[in-house]
């Protein structure tokens, strides 16, 4: 294999790939990115003294109570994450001048790595391990669980919410601003009775918008997961679609920006190697194939950074389609 694609990096398909985004995907909204100079490093974790209630009587003469505080750290990896694909001189010598093969394959690499780096955040932020304890319910499933939200009878979400939003305060002094819907769930909360009820003669045919849940629910920002997955393994199987996100939702706080001492459910940590960027396109030809090579790479690492800056909603409805 020719060794220029160790050592170039192709500019013009760089800018495809960073360009091109599928709008349903919502990881870069929950999970900011952290630029990184280094594929593995540690950050630091500081304790709750803030929160502890210390003597600070002083008697006449004496010396002022001395107090402390805890500092642990952690540690992350960006792992790299690659696709290629193979274009043909046949390909290429017969293709309309419509057709530029080159951006339509860093278009397909980068998607195929944009849809996994979606599937994994979903997988992190799906999982009950990743919250801190009491910050799940299993809806549905009694023992002090609530009803799932599709049970129009007996469900309540905005106490659901403010439960769920009271326990993460409790635990942390964080006030959750973002909730994370599945479409099925979003679907299903567009008709709840009690959101459709705080707009009663505003709302038109029965149907609550967005802005509506969000005001209802109390939320400073929804975002709902829309993203779908293939289940399909080969190119022999017909294609089963489901959504990436489920039929789940999540009460996070998700900061404006990442900084020094900001909480958040997490980050993504994002590497830049060599100083190209953290997605990096290469092309190259292999005379043995006939054909031209297009490949995109980029490092990246899911991390929860805090466990008690959010609350999951396992299986919070029964989906409308089902």
């Amino acid at each position: 294999m020719p060794t220029v694609q160790k050592v170039h990096i192709d500019k013009a398909l760089t800018n495809i790939s960073v360009g091109y985004k599928n709008e349903q995907y919502i990881a870069d909204q929950i999970l900011l990115s952290v630029p990184v100079d280094k594929q593995s490093d540690r950050y630091y974790v500081y304790g709750k003294e803030m929160f502890r209630q210390h003597d600070d009587r002083r008697a006449p003469g004496t010396e002022a109570n001395e107090i402390n505080w805890s500092l642990s750290d952690d540690t992350y990896f960006c792992e790299g994450h690659a696709l290629r694909t193979p274009i043909p001189d046949e390909e290429f010598q017969n293709a309309d001048d419509e057709f530029d093969l080159k951006a339509d394959a860093a278009e397909l690499v980068t998607e195929g790595i944009l849809l996994n780096k979606e599937i994994n955040a979903a997988e992190m932020l799906l999982d009950a391990d990743s919250y801190g304890e009491g910050l799940v319910f299993n809806m549905g499933a009694g023992g002090g669980n609530p009803a799932k939200w599709s049970a129009y009878g007996e469900s309540d979400p905005a106490v659901d919410i403010a439960k769920a939003k009271e326990r993460i305060h409790k635990l942390s002094g964080i006030r959750a601003n973002t909730l994370i819907l599945s479409e099925p769930v979003f679907n299903v909360l567009k008709f709840h009775p009690k959101v459709l009820n705080l707009f009663a003669g505003v709302t038109p045919v029965g149907v609550a918008n967005i802005e509506q849940i969000r005001l209802a629910l109390g939320v400073d920002k929804i975002v709902v997961g829309s993203a779908l997955k293939s289940g399909a393994t080969n190119p022999g199987r017909s294609d089963t679609l489901d959504y990436i996100w489920g039929n789940s939702a999540i009460l996070a706080y998700v900061p404006p920006k990442p900084g020094k001492k900001v909480p958040a459910i997490g980050y993504t940590f994002m590497w830049n190697k060599d100083g190209e960027g953290p997605v990096q396109v290469r092309s190259w030809y292999e005379q043995g194939r006939r054909a031209t090579i297009v490949e995109a790479e980029r490092w990246y690492a899911h991390k929860i950074i805090c466990n008690t800056a959010g609350f999951l909603f396992a299986d919070a409805v029964a989906p409308l389609a089902d």
